[in-house]
């Protein structure tokens, strides 16, 4: 039973690493206990780092476990905390999730009424790109004419990340563009992100469209912004 809600089940040292920690670590600093009085110290010394080696390692796990667990993790917690005035803060679960570099990623978080898009830094959610959505119900404005929607981008020099929402039988998102490039998205849970080069700005016309694959294989197509 898990005693700490907050964090994953314990899990055991797989057994190859705990043989190569005491073969290669521990028994050689317990040979040298005779040589010395002062091996003694030195071996719960060594003890004491590994021990602190395999916390982190282990702080490592639970981390990654925490961003790709289902519901509300604390990943998702952390989004919810870094906006303002967020609406219903206990409803939100993740929902596609896209890593630029292993430093910088990004995940849409919903509930069945809104979304929105959260910065990803070193593992911690740190904010909600566009600040906190109102409770505005997005998801029953979606049409079968248009299964999808649009939230809010994230311009870079020489790429773009576009972030949106889509009913649950949208199997697939491509993204169209002008130059007639496709850039191929990723959908999660009714939501989705795609990165392309081409921009988005609320001042200006639509210049991506997009193309859903739904679940019996039609295809819609239109603008990404409406």
């Amino acid at each position: 039973m898990n005693e700490t809600p907050e964090l994953p089940e314990r899990r055991q040292m797989p057994e190859a690493l705990r043989d190569r920690l005491w073969s290669e670590q521990i028994e050689p600093q317990l040979a040298t206990r005779s040589r010395s009085l002062r091996a003694p110290f030195a071996v719960a010394a060594s003890v004491v780092v590994l021990a602190a080696a395999v916390a982190v390692a282990f702080t490592q796990l639970r981390g990654h476990d925490a961003e790709v667990a289902s519901g509300q993790s604390p990943l998702v917690r952390e989004c919810v905390r870094s906006g303002k005035n967020m609406p219903d803060p206990t409803a939100w679960r993740a929902g596609a999730r896209f890593d630029l570099s292993p430093q910088l990623g990004f995940l849409v978080i919903r509930t069945n009424r809104t979304a929105a898009a959260c910065t990803i830094e070193n593992g911690h959610g740190t904010g909600l790109i566009g600040g906190a959505p109102e409770d505005t119900d997005l998801y029953s404005q979606l049409t079968p004419d248009r299964p999808f929607d649009y939230l809010t981008s994230m311009n870079y020099a020489k790429e773009h990340i576009h972030f949106g929402i889509a009913t649950h039988d949208v199997a697939t998102i491509d993204l169209l563009g002008p130059d007639n490039s496709v850039s191929p998205g990723v959908v999660g849970d009714g939501t989705f992100i795609v990165r392309d080069n081409i921009a988005e700005d609320s001042s200006q016309p639509s210049t991506n469209y997009v193309r859903a694959t739904l679940n019996n294989g039609r295809t819609i197509q239109a603008p990404l912004r409406n």
